[in-house]
This record gives structure tokens, C-alpha cells and sequence, in this order.
């Protein structure tokens, strides 16, 4: 596999190059800086994979998203984690803190054999890249065990924001999505989900009952789903329509 290193702490990009090394990759190039990554995204083909520190020499990794249309699966790598759920926006395979963890970096190179098996075309890795980005999805693809699974949108009951991870709720269980629900609210058509908290968004379609302290039931749930105060007007405005 290939790769490049976006890393403005050198000794840093140099273990995790020679860590790379070691696991059979061709690292191309450590770029130091949003500009000189931007700069060579721009003039040369994508690897399979981006390492990509969030805090660069010239400010956050984040705007080079908005100029380059990045191909390759990315992994961002950071001293802190309060950037992890901006991180997840923007799709990425894995987050990892530093200094990097070797078993944590195994299991990251794991995850990514086992994509390689699912989706052994590159039309494949297209359409979940679709599935991802596309406003007002169809569906969404979750990993399953040890394969993928594909699940509609309008059979998904709610959605879930907890320890500071999102979840899609189907079927009783929980599935782990990298998105915020900030972005899922983008994503969701708002004629058929609404966010009624910091923690929840619902879809319409299983709401069976909506109760007079403005908790809501769902289908084959147990849950008591409250609508938050700053909310409920918004809320009954939607759920009249």
C-alpha cells in the first residue's frame, strides 16, 4: 500500500515513516504544512492512504479539504483529541493520537485489510465514498462483524450522540458511524428526521406516541425520547406538518 505523511513535527513523520516502512508501505512523501500539502495533492496521484496531523505549521489541516478533492482513505493523527469529532466530518478511516500507538496502528492496517476484502473493486470503495458525502442519503453502509452492511435510511429509527461518538440505531443494536449529528442533519431529508436534542435525532416514520411532557416513544423501543426545551416549538412545528 501507499501513503503520504502530513506532519509538521519532523521526528514524528520519521517514526511513523519508518513504523510505515515496516508494514510494507511506500510512504511517497512528508509534506509539513497545509500549502505544501495543497500543493502536492494538486500535482500528484493520491496514495491509498493520507496521515494527516491536524495541527500544521500554518494553522488547521481542515481547509485543504476545501481545496483539494482528496481520493485516498485518511487518518488523522494529533497530541490532543479535541478535534476528534470535527475529524469524523470528514469521513475519515481512523483517528489516532500521538505518539502512535504501534498496536493501535496494526489495528487501524487491519480495519483497512478488511475493507480491502469487502470491496475488493474500486467501484466499490465509490460507492461508499457516495454513500458518505451524497446529501439526503438512501442509505448508509455500517460495519457488521466482519463484513458491511447496508441499511436503508427510512428504516433507521433514530440516530444517537453518546461519548462523543454517533451511533445508528436499527434493529436494537448500535451501530458506530463517523459523523456528527451536526452533519447528519445535512445529510437526513428534514421532511422525515428531526433533531429533537444535543443527543438524538428521530425519524418521523416510528414515532407511535408523543406525550404531554414531550417525551416520544418509537417503535419497538422502550426508550423514552425527550425533546429538549429550546426544541419543542421547532418540533411541533415539524411534526404538524
Amino acid at each position: 500500500m501507499t501513503a503520504i505523511i502530513i506532519e509538521d513535527e519532523i521526528p514524528a513523520a520519521r517514526r511513523l515513516e519508518k513504523l510505515l516502512s515496516e508494514k510494507d508501505f511506500t510512504v511517497f512523501a512528508i509534506v509539513h504544512s497545509v500549502k505544501s500539502a495543497v500543493s502536492w495533492l494538486k500535482d500528484n496521484a493520491h496514495p491509498d492512504l493520507i496521515f494527516m496531523d491536524i495541527k500544521l505549521r500554518d494553522g488547521l489541516c481542515f481547509p485543504i479539504f476545501d481545496k483539494v478533492k482528496i481520493q485516498s482513505k485518511v487518518v488523522f493523527t494529533t497530541a490532543f483529541d479535541e478535534f476528534a469529532l470535527k475529524a469524523f466530518e470528514y469521513n475519515s478511516l481512523d483517528y489516532l493520537l500521538k505518539p502512535i500507538d504501534v498496536a493501535k496502528l496494526d489495528k487501524l492496517i487491519a480495519k483497512l485489510e478488511t475493507f480491502k476484502a469487502v470491496f475488493y473493486d474500486s467501484s466499490y470503495w465509490k460507492i461508499l465514498e457516495t454513500s458518505m458525502s451524497d446529501p439526503y442519503k438512501a442509505s448508509f453502509l455500517v460495519n457488521s462483524g466482519m463484513s458491511v452492511k447496508k441499511i436503508s435510511t427510512a428504516d433507521i429509527p433514530y440516530f444517537l450522540s453518546q461519548n462523543n461518538t454517533t451511533f445508528l440505531c436499527f434493529e436494537n443494536r448500535k451501530f458506530p458511524i463517523q459523523r456528527s449529528l451536526e452533519k447528519l442533519e445535512s445529510e437526513l431529508h428534514p421532511a422525515h428526521f428531526f433533531r429533537i436534542s444535543r443527543k438524538y435525532v428521530v425519524n418521523r416514520k416510528f414515532i407511535i406516541e408523543f406525550q404531554n411532557d414531550f417525551n416520544l416513544r418509537l417503535q419497538n423501543s422502550n426508550e423514552k425520547f425527550p425533546v429538549s426545551r429550546q426544541r419543542r416549538s421547532a418540533f411541533m412545528a415539524w411534526y404538524k406538518e
